[in-house]
């Protein structure tokens, strides 16, 4: 009878933490977001968060409308 308690506990710890599959995790995670560095002052943002600008077709990705700007005068320096 200890034996079967015994076996039975060594499973259930085995399920619980060597059991998982990566399979299974890989379901159970989140999609990550995809990030992108503000070109003016360096700071990663999520696509979902960041101010989108663009310049000859090309998009860029920031983390405030001030960010936005300051690169927009960068750009008109230049």
């Amino acid at each position: 009878m200890k034996f079967l308690i015994w076996a039975l506990l060594a499973y259930l710890v085995y399920r619980m933490f060597v059991g998982k599959s990566p399979q299974k995790i890989a379901k159970q995670e989140p999609a990550a977001a995809e990030t992108f560095q503000d070109p003016v002052c360096g700071v990663y943002i999520a696509e979902a968060d960041a101010v989108v600008g663009r310049l000859e077709g090309k998009r860029y990705h920031f983390c405030s409308m001030d960010c936005l700007k300051k690169f927009e005068e960068m750009q008109q320096r230049h």
